[in-house]
């Protein structure tokens, strides 16, 4: 079933890198697929498919995000075995369940994981995920506080900043606007928390993308 593959190429990343909104139709669609794939799919295809609607769940409403949540820790558990069929994809089920152990309070070990994971991606070469991951430590980094966290969340951010990306690659300027915003608020500089979130929320406007524009207003 090529179109589990599609289908994750149409969403997921689209909507992880904050280019796409997990709306109704993104839910529709990998509830749809997931169930098919159940149906006919090999093991392959089925993680796929239940990684697809994972990630669609836990950035959609919150009634979804439980569910979401507990799609992606079995396939995490899953990746424990020797014959998990999709080991690539198990750098992003921990940044995900970092990113969702942070929502839940758990900062300490939402800080360890993704500061692990980000680690391994980054020693690995270039991936789609480096902005969402530097993203889940920068913010559990920045709602612990510590001074040290601070320091820590600059460096993640000028790793990111430092990534070889190809030319006119624009993902990673719009999370680094995004996040030199959030530090910049968490060190009390209201000038350049301004500077930095209009020109995120003027960058996200002019690029189209829906999830990172959405999070721009949000910043208040």
């Amino acid at each position: 079933m090529a179109t589990v593959g599609i289908m994750n190429w149409v969403y997921v990343d689209p909507i992880m890198n904050g280019i796409l909104l997990a709306d109704a139709t993104a839910v529709r669609d990998s509830t749809e697929m997931l169930s098919a794939t159940e149906q006919l799919g090999d093991d392959f295809q089925i993680a796929l498919a239940r990684y697809m609607q994972g990630i669609v769940l836990v950035h959609g409403q919150r009634a979804g995000r439980d569910a979401g949540l507990l799609l992606l820790t079995d396939l995490r558990e899953a990746g424990r075995g020797k014959q998990f069929p999709n080991p690539g994809l198990i750098p992003i089920l921990d940044i995900y369940i970092a990113r969702e152990k942070a929502h839940a309070g758990d900062i300490d070990a939402a800080v360890q994981l993704s500061r692990d994971t980000s680690a391994r991606l980054f020693a690995k070469g270039p991936f789609s995920w480096h902005g969402i991951a530097t993203a889940v430590l920068v913010e559990a980094l920045l709602r612990r506080g510590r001074a040290s966290d601070l320091e820590e969340a600059h460096s993640a951010i000028a790793r990111l900043a430092a990534a070889p990306t190809d030319p006119g690659f624009v993902l990673h300027d719009v999370w680094l606007l995004r996040l030199r915003a959030l530090l910049a608020n968490a060190r009390g500089d209201e000038v350049g928390y301004r500077d930095y979130r209009d020109r995120y929320r003027a960058m996200a406007t002019s690029l189209g993308f829906e999830g990172h524009m959405h999070w721009a207003e949000e910043m208040s």
